[in-house]
């Protein structure tokens, strides 16, 4: 990448970090409602509460990945921005945000965690038993290689829904939905499942998380091959 394509993918970068609502405070207030209601039944709650709301997080990411491609590639087009560019920028502005969520969550697992056990009245929120473990810079990139993942996921279906429309999105989900049926019914007759679990269990959270980059970086080229072929 020479200088002007640096230059040019930051502009992409820059314009599209321009909503600061949408991806700097919006996935923490999602986040943050989330915490705020278990915070109140955790009051009056006689037991210790671990809960999954800081789901709505990556749930928030994966949505924005879906409606990024709708909502900023237009306008970029429009100003003719190359779709290299858009992607390359696109990607720095995930980069840059999941970053910014992932030492986030990371200094809210040690608050709750090391400094107010529990907020003081039993809840665990931001640390999870084994999705927090390890130290801080792995709990650091463990959350943002989920967080990459699950954008890049979001991004990779709003690039074929944009490619091949409503008929193309509906041949692929009969597709997938296909794939998953069979796929689980082979494991099921094969007894297959005891045996993934076990796999699972025997693996860290930083193996499973590292497991999603050959993932994050299929999508990322399906997501260009598919951007460089899309009308807008």
């Amino acid at each position: 990448m020479n200088v002007a394509q640096r230059g040019r993918t930051k502009a992409v970068t820059s314009t599209i970090l321009k909503d600061k609502f949408s991806w700097y405070l919006l996935p923490w207030i999602i986040a943050g409602s989330s915490f705020a209601v278990n915070l109140i039944v955790s009051i009056f709650a006689k037991d210790v509460i671990t809960t999954g709301g800081v789901a709505s997080l990556y749930i928030y990411i994966l949505t924005a990945g879906i409606m990024s491609v709708s909502n900023t590639l237009p306008f970029m087009i429009g100003f003719s921005v190359r779709r290299s560019d858009y992607f390359w920028g696109t990607g720095g502005a995930i980069g840059l945000v999941g970053a910014i969520c992932a030492a986030g969550l990371t200094f809210l697992s040690y608050v709750e965690s090391e400094w107010i056990d529990g907020w003081g009245v039993g809840l665990y929120f931001f640390h999870l038993p084994y999705y927090s473990e390890g130290a801080a810079p792995v709990q650091f990139l463990n959350y943002f290689l989920v967080i990459v993942f699950l954008f890049y996921l979001g991004f990779a279906i709003a690039c074929l829904a944009k490619r091949f429309g409503k008929n193309g999105m509906f041949l692929f989900s009969i597709a997938v939905l296909a794939v998953g049926t069979v796929l689980s019914y082979v494991m099921t007759e094969r007894g297959w499942w005891i045996d993934f679990g076990h796999w699972l269990a025997g693996r860290t959270m930083l193996e499973l998380a590292g497991g999603t980059a050959p993932l994050t970086l299929l999508f990322m080229a399906i997501s260009y091959a598919l951007l460089r072929r899309t009308s807008v």
